[in-house]
């Protein structure tokens, strides 16, 4: 494409310069931020009256030494023209502002395009010609030093606002990939940032602006300060000391550890692309945006810093406007929102909701930006599979919060989590009495009680929040299920149907609406199969470690792992050298599941807990389970499990003729069914694939007959979604009369039994009907 010329769109620049040019003029005269503005000109008085190597021994200020600098000179020129020190001080930085969209024009490859959406971002419009603040000037320097490698504009961009620094990493890339000397970026723009501390700070300028930075940082310790991203999802959170704990970490350590999680993962995406450098804009752009989302102590215009990066971006990624979009209308509403709250009395033009609203949109955008390169393709291709996953949501999610009391083992599972989310450190202990009603759960590993926690600390302390993770992961763990299953048959209808058949199938439905940790486990393993069938050994290592810390029947699903291994690595090729390297890459595939598990307990450490107790705790959990003698009237067996004889009865409410029954029940059309398809398709076995997913149910099902404890009929769920694949395998294979016949006569099942998965209040009738049909199962 070639590069616009400002000679062919003459008549458009200039509409859009004049656009441009009178919102600002109009933003001008309206009042500023009174505050800031207030202060800004108190600043500037004060460096006058003090002398800049006085200034900050005089007046307390949190802001580094350039920007201030700037400021005298306006009050000066204000008092000459006899106006409102408001008035010049806007004017003068929207002269700045519209100067540095120039320069940037000019050196990019798409002028006209980022032109127009710089000139007329409201973003920018909003900090600096409404609000009156300096933010679009280190905004707009960090983005001319990144299309130009000027370290000295980068110097200066960071002298105006520490944050800037976030744009290290991208800016030093690119230098290098640009054949530039590794030195030349942290030399030059260092010696520009410290210069500009010399008039206020003499030679000892180093300390003098390290101490300013670490003030500017300092100040305001609280989760958000009227910023809407993530510490707002819940509203009640907003200036609340950021100290404050969330599972034994203290809010800005979270903050930082989501930022820096999120950040490697951006990166990484980048590596992927070869550090590409036309990718190098989006990239800086959703590292500032992560920064806002996620980190505390955010001021609501702090979102500002990434937008004009990703209004670069849309040039090479046209899809990127969408999150431009929605991002710079969050921005907007939270700029208004804090203009009005200090202006109000501290009250808020919307409510709470609204504010909810706004910050989820801010922050899902900001994981979106981070985690997909591009929009996937089965938004477009795949409508089958979209129509399946909507189903499998919609029978997961509708009605979650019913009932809104604890049920089955949500007294032990979301009791501790609710403990957890309080910091209780007994929440940890085997020792420590529970109250009446309720019990400690210890007997498993926490991660999945820290998704319960996640829940309840963005919806509140209800049977929502506490149940919510687990029908995420059971939509995941069908969309999961889907590519894992293509990648290994590279047949759609395969995977397709399997995906449908879980979607539709009762134990699926029902695990994934109780507070428990089975669909934890299910969804990190199978994601876990599919990062190994797909050759990613290190990120199927990771998954698995977070499916082993959500339940140790996990450790069954480790023999398939090494049968995809062996799949690929056929031992018959290996010599003794060979032999030795995969043994390596076995322990260290091993250590780093043992790694991830391990850092799942870092809550239990910093409650504080000793390693010691940490053993103890593991050598509790081994004891319970392999002693555990306890009765139950529900309890079942492996024989009952594979006949679905046998259900769990989760809740019951009466309401005169009526009454209310939630079990966990299996679709006994596909669980029979798949009985029969296993049978037929043993002569399959040779298939690698069929093999897989024979020995996957095996392994989740025959290892329980051994087992000393009680069990129940959910421990059946992996098998019964391997089940569904061996099913789909064999549908597959029929005439497509016979295949949508069965089909409908899963989905009539479903209707049938669904009163027992969701609660649904029936008479006498119906459940009587059933439980003589079917005794064992009452």
């Amino acid at each position: 494409m070639s590069k616009p010329t400002w000679s062919s769109n003459k008549i458009l620049i200039a509409l859009v310069w004049i656009v441009a040019i009178a919102i600002r003029l109009y933003g001008a005269t309206r009042p500023a931020q009174f505050y800031d503005i207030g202060t800004f000109e108190a600043w500037s008085r004060s460096l006058w009256l003090h002398g800049p190597l006085g200034f900050f021994s005089a007046v307390w200020s949190d802001y580094l030494p350039l920007p201030i600098l700037t400021f005298a000179p306006i009050s000066l020129l204000a008092d000459l023209v006899h106006l409102p020190f408001g008035l010049v001080f806007k004017l003068i930085h929207i002269f700045i502002e519209l100067i540095l969209i120039i320069a940037i024009s000019r050196s990019t490859i798409y002028a006209l395009p980022s032109t127009i959406l710089l000139l007329l971002s409201p973003a920018l419009i909003g900090d600096s010609s409404f609000w009156g603040q300096v933010d679009t000037i280190p905004a707009l320097l960090g983005l001319l030093s990144l299309s130009t490698l000027s370290p000295v504009i980068f110097g200066l961009a960071v002298a105006y606002k520490p944050i800037m620094i976030l744009l290290v990493p991208v800016i030093w890339i690119k230098d290098i990939k640009a054949g530039k000397a590794w030195w030349r970026l942290p030399l030059f723009s260092s010696l520009i940032f410290f210069s500009t501390a010399l008039p206020t700070s003499g030679f000892d300028f180093f300390r003098h602006m390290l101490t300013r930075v670490f003030a500017q940082t300092g100040t305001y310790p609280y989760l958000t300060i009227n910023a809407f991203n993530f510490w707002s999802l819940h509203p009640s959170l907003l200036w609340i000391p950021d100290s404050t704990s969330v599972l034994s970490l203290s809010g800005h350590t979270l903050g930082l550890a989501l930022f820096f999680v999120f950040s490697l993962i951006t990166l990484n995406r980048w590596r992927i692309q070869k550090f590409a450098p036309k990718y190098a804009y989006r990239i800086a752009a959703t590292i500032f945006i992560l920064f806002f989302t996620f980190t505390t102590r955010m001021h609501e215009r702090h979102l500002l810093f990434g937008l004009p990066f990703l209004a670069l971006a849309t040039q090479y990624q046209t899809f990127l406007f969408i999150p431009y979009l929605l991002l710079t209308m969050s921005y907007v509403l939270n700029l208004y929102g804090a203009y009005y709250w200090v202006n109000h009395a501290q009250t808020w033009p919307f409510g709470l909701g609204m504010i909810s609203l706004i910050s989820w949109v801010t922050t899902v955008t900001a994981i979106v930006l981070s985690t997909i390169s591009s929009p996937p393709r089965f938004l477009k291709s795949q409508k089958y599979l979209v129509l399946i996953l909507l189903l499998s949501g919609c029978l997961r999610f509708i009605n979650l919060s019913y009932p809104s009391t604890y049920i089955f083992d949500e007294v032990y599972h979301a009791f501790t989590a609710r403990e957890y989310l309080a910091n209780h450190k007994g929440a940890w202990e085997w020792w420590t009495t529970p109250p009446e009603g309720v019990a400690y759960e210890w007997t498993h590993p926490p991660l999945a009680k820290y998704g319960m926690v996640a829940g309840m600390f963005l919806f509140g302390e209800n049977s929502f929040a506490w149940r919510l993770g687990s029908a995420v992961m059971g939509v995941a763990s069908i969309l999961g299920l889907y590519l894992l299953v293509l990648s290994l048959t590279k047949q759609e209808s395969i995977a397709l149907l399997a995906a449908f058949l879980v979607s539709i199938e009762g134990l699926h439905i029902a695990q994934s609406r109780i507070a428990m940790n089975d669909m934890y486990m299910l969804n990190f393993y199978i994601w876990s199969l599919y990062a190994a069938v797909k050759s990613r050994w290190k990120l199927a290592s990771v998954l698995f470690g977070l499916s082993l810390a959500s339940k140790w029947s996990a450790l069954y699903g480790l023999l398939p792992l090494a049968l995809v291994y062996l799949h690929q690595n056929q031992p018959k090729y290996w010599n003794l050298k060979s032999g030795v390297y995969h043994l390596l890459c076995a322990m260290r595939y091993l250590l780093v599941i043992f790694a991830v598990y391990v850092l799942t307990f870092t809550p239990f450490i910093l409650a504080p807990h000793t390693w010691a107790e940490w053993w103890e705790l593991h050598r509790q959990m081994w004891f319970y389970h392999t002693h555990l003698v306890a009765t139950h009237a529900y309890e079942s067996t492996p024989i009952q499990w594979i006949f679905a004889a046998r259900p769990v009865w989760y809740y019951v409410k009466y309401a005169g003729d009526y009454i209310s029954n939630i079990y966990v029940q299996g679709n006994p059309a596909i669980l029979w069914l798949g009985l029969v398809a296993l049978i037929l398709q043993l002569p399959k076995l040779k298939n690698f694939p069929h093999l897989l997913f024979t020995m996957s149910y095996a392994l989740f099902t025959l290892p329980w007959i051994l087992s000393p404890r009680i069990m129940f009929f959910y421990h059946y769920l992996p098998s019964s979604v391997f089940l569904c694949v061996i099913l789909s395998t064999w549908l597959v294979s029929l005439p497509k009369k016979y295949l949508f016949s069965l089909l409908l006569l899963t989905s009539i099942v479903l209707l049938l039994i669904s009163p027992m998965l969701y609660g649904f209040p029936m008479p006498n009738t119906y459940w009587n009907t059933f439980f003589t049909l079917f005794p064992s199962w009452k």
